[in-house]
């Protein structure tokens, strides 16, 4: 039995290694991957930031002049692929595969703390860079904080956040 295990497993793996080399799968943005590859890498992708995210404790993040703060940084840097509320994502974004999520929704399925993870680190192979390398603890924390409170904003909230902040902080 392990002998005929190990045989069909050495025969899985070259097959693979055939088809990998083969170059037949398409990984062009404009061709959606096959489901199975599709369910294969967000169960990754949900399973790795669940883990990564164990025992971060996210500071007090309702300070106003902290949200304030994570909005100059979305409004910088994540507008353009993730949109927001009346603001639609750049032309550019379009073209992404997978398309960066509409962080509206999205930020309320995460926790604080998978949410800052990230942030800080990325997504491999999404176009989600990682902004620890470039950004400070508490400049995540507050892109977090702005994070939170998207879920509950309409377009006016966001453009009263847009008024009432200059154009670079």
């Amino acid at each position: 039995m392990l002998r005929k295990s190990l045989f069909l497993l050495l025969v899985g793996m070259a097959a693979a290694a055939v088809f990998i080399y083969s170059g037949r799968y398409d990984i062009s943005a404009t061709t959606p991957h096959w489901k199975l590859v599709k369910t294969a890498i967000s169960m990754t992708v949900d399973r790795s930031v669940k883990h990564h995210a164990k025992g971060i404790v996210a500071p007090e993040l309702e300070d106003t002049a902290m949200v304030r703060l994570g909005f100059g940084h979305y409004r910088e840097m994540c507008v353009e692929c993730h949109g927001a509320p009346g603001v639609e994502r750049s032309e550019f974004a379009e073209g992404l595969y997978p398309k960066a999520p509409k962080l509206k929704g999205a930020a309320d399925e995460w926790t604080a703390a998978e949410l800052y993870w990230m942030t800080k680190n990325g997504i491999k192979m999404s176009g989600m860079p990682a902004f620890g390398k470039t950004h400070s603890e508490h400049e995540l924390w507050a892109i977090v904080a702005f994070l939170k409170k998207l879920p509950a904003m309409d377009s006016s909230a966001y453009a009263a956040y847009t008024a009432a902040s200059p154009e670079s902080e």
